[in-house]
């Protein structure tokens, strides 16, 4: 008689129970019971990286830990990476591999996703150093790895394109506004005193609020773009204006 527990998985978005015995890896559980064979085994040693999946978003070697141990979390697999938000029936990820010739047995590749989606997650605009360092974990016999790494590269670049298409970028440090990816504007310094002047050029306009300056009675309304843009032009041609007339003092053509 074995001694069973019931366990329950969210196993890409899908919830299951199942009766394991203590002993049970979670890679088998993952392959025998619940038929996602996608995760392989190449080690059951925790080396080679090939059984690699996300529990609760961190990537572990699902051949190092029991199944009992995963009671209520949830697991991402190479199968669920397709419904993934980012993904447009293929993620980035796969597309990449493809792409960039990632894989040639493809015996590592579902561990090398999900190292790669774990990556991805956390930094996502990564260097090849961080990149190599991500999937120092997963061997791989055939590519020489240059090619993971390009293909890793690939998905960050099109999640980048991707983002910028639905009207969001991310700032050169990574910092976006928090809602949609769009980077906050810089606004832009005043030349008297150092605080922050309207900032026509961003997405938002941002004024000092001092009365002698933008926030004052006889100033521009500081969310009136064309009257900024108009108050710009004057000053523009009065300066041109000045500068003719001195030319004009001293004989000059301008």
């Amino acid at each position: 008689m074995t001694d069973e527990r019931e366990i329950t998985l969210t196993v890409n978005g899908t919830e299951h129970t199942i009766d394991v015995e203590p002993r049970r890896l979670l890679v088998h559980a993952i392959r025998e019971d619940l038929d996602l064979t996608g995760t392989h085994i190449g080690c059951d040693t925790g080396n080679c990286g090939a059984c690699t999946v996300l529990k609760d978003g961190e990537p572990i070697k699902s051949c190092l830990m029991f199944a009992a141990q995963a009671d209520g979390a949830e697991i991402l697999t190479v199968e669920g990476m397709e419904d993934l938000p980012e993904a447009d029936g293929i993620h980035p990820l796969q597309e990449g591999f493809r792409a960039e010739h990632g894989l040639q047995c493809g015996y590592c590749t579902p561990g090398m996703l999900m190292a790669g989606k774990a990556l991805l997650d956390e930094d996502p605009d990564p260097d090849e150093e961080t990149i190599r360092d991500a999937i120092s974990g997963n061997l791989c016999r055939c590519t020489g790895y240059q090619n993971i790494v390009r293909s890793i590269e690939y998905a960050a670049d099109e999640l980048a394109d991707r983002a910028a298409a639905d009207g969001g970028a991310v700032a050169a440090d990574g910092a976006t506004d928090g809602e949609n990816g769009v980077a906050e504007p810089t606004p832009a310094p005043s030349p008297e005193g150092g605080h922050d002047a309207p900032n026509i050029g961003g997405d938002a306009d941002t004024f000092c609020g001092r009365e002698d300056c933008c926030g004052g009675p006889g100033g521009a309304d500081p969310f009136d773009r064309d009257a900024l843009l108009d108050d710009a032009d004057a000053s523009d041609a009065a300066d041109d204006a000045e500068a003719n007339t001195d030319a004009d003092d001293r004989g000059d053509t301008v």
